[in-house]
């Protein structure tokens, strides 16, 4: 008997390293997997032997801790459960097609070694695409909802497929040591998968009640961008008005000069005055232009108004933007996050040094988008690796959570390739989307 218990145990487990891999992958690094298997393999074989079934709730929730602690994705605290649900079903529809077609009866299914092995197979040669496709579909439509979700209605979907897993589990158990008809065999899967699925519709309500609201988020954040894109454009008129009004006063001004021939003066003035502002709108007119190449409102937005701040601080801005920008393969509101903070970081870092400088590049690389910003800095001594930690900072009490936020948002993303780069002085953002 113990035999039977070990050889279960082992092709469990290896079921849910498999489920794992296909739903964490490349997240979880290749050295955990072994202790995951070991992990499986132990509690599913104490859980067997002493028949405790309530003890799966303590697998369940302790892997998916473990997987959530490891790969630092909140929403993998699903994927274990899910795993665990897809092979129970796909395992007891396969021992009932057995049933059927063979006359193979539980019992019989359960004393043997060879054919708990084989069933274990063809329920990972099933069960796979199954996976993957839970793996697409949470990757698509689910990801961000979860970000945004509370931690209470969080700890509910969780609790609930634990739950399912549990009652899944118990029902299929109940039947192991008995001679079941068809008849029975069919109504016992039938109830397993009704359950199963009565589960499913009630998370899909909740989540979908959850997309709506995080939808009207979207809607908010972005009609508040929109404004703050308005109040731009309205200071870049008034600012033109200034300088009309100012223009007559100014060309009255080197007109006098002239007339009294005051070239000295008129030198004195010329360079003082109006040089330094045609410089400063030159610069102003070159971010705007550059951004006209922009067709995202929401992107053009953030752009605008923290460029134009670092040119408003006497920050040395240049602005390469030489394709048109149509589409981004990123949430908006993500991609705001990003470059918010890391232009903020920029402009705080710069002002710091003795010549303050930010260069922003945004362009095409074959089919993906690519953004470079670079910044001077001092450099304090922190590495790349400690700057992205949480709480780690250089700035005092209250800071040190941009770049790890920054971090947490685009490893949620299979299509993004982000460096942090210290060279020649500056210090560099690379991000590259597919």
């Amino acid at each position: 008997m113990i035999a039977l218990y070990i050889t279960a145990s082992i092709v469990t487990a290896l079921m849910m390293i498999i489920d794992i891999f296909i739903l964490a992958y490349p997240h979880l690094p290749i050295k955990k997997y072994p202790l995951f298997y070991l992990l499986f393999l132990v509690l599913f074989f104490t859980m067997d032997y002493f028949t405790f079934y309530p003890m799966l709730f303590f697998i369940l929730a302790a892997a998916s801790i473990l997987l959530v602690k490891f790969t630092k994705q909140l929403y993998s605290v699903f994927y274990i459960p899910l795993g665990y649900i897809v092979n129970c079903i796909v395992i007891n529809l396969l021992t009932l097609a057995a049933n059927i077609l063979w006359n193979l009866s539980i019992k019989e299914f359960n004393a043997d070694k060879f054919l708990i092995v084989i069933f274990s197979i063809c329920t990972i040669v099933v069960s796979c695409p199954i996976i993957y496709l839970i793996r697409q579909l949470f990757q698509r439509y689910l990801i961000h909802i979860f970000d945004n979700m509370s931690k209470k209605l969080l700890t509910f979907i969780v609790l609930t497929l634990l739950l399912c897993a549990y009652m899944i589990l118990t029902l299929a158990s109940f039947f192991d040591t008995l001679e079941i008809t068809h008849r029975e065999f069919i109504l016992m899967v039938s109830s397993i998968v009704l359950y199963f699925l009565f589960t499913i519709s009630m998370i899909f309500i909740v989540l979908y009640t959850a997309r709506k609201n995080y939808e009207a988020q979207k809607k908010v954040e972005y009609l508040e961008n929109l404004n703050e894109y308005t109040k731009n454009l309205e200071m870049v008129y008034n600012n033109l008005r200034s300088f009309k009004h100012d223009y007559i006063n100014i060309m009255a001004s080197l007109a006098a000069y002239i007339d009294e021939k005051k070239y000295d003066e008129l030198e004195t003035f010329f360079y003082n005055h109006i040089l330094p502002m045609q410089n400063n709108l030159t610069q102003k007119n070159a971010s705007l232009n550059n951004l006209l190449h922009i067709h995202i409102l929401e992107l053009k937005s953030i752009l605008y108004t923290k460029l134009l701040l670092a040119v408003n601080q006497n920050i040395d801005v240049t602005i390469d933007i030489p394709d048109e920008i149509d589409s981004i393969h990123m949430e908006s509101i993500d991609l705001i996050r990003m470059l918010g903070i890391y232009l903020d970081n920029a402009i705080e870092a710069c002002l710091e040094t003795a010549n303050p400088m930010i260069h922003f590049h945004l362009g095409k690389m074959n089919q993906d988008t690519v953004f470079i910003i670079s910044n001077t800095f001092i450099d304090k001594g922190l590495s790349v690796t400690q700057m992205y930690k949480k709480g780690v900072t250089t700035k005092g009490a209250g800071h040190g959570i941009g770049l790890y936020n920054v971090s947490e948002l685009l490893n949620r993303y299979n299509n993004i390739y982000h460096e942090t780069l210290i060279q020649d002085g500056l210090f560099i953002q690379q991000v590259q989307i597919a």
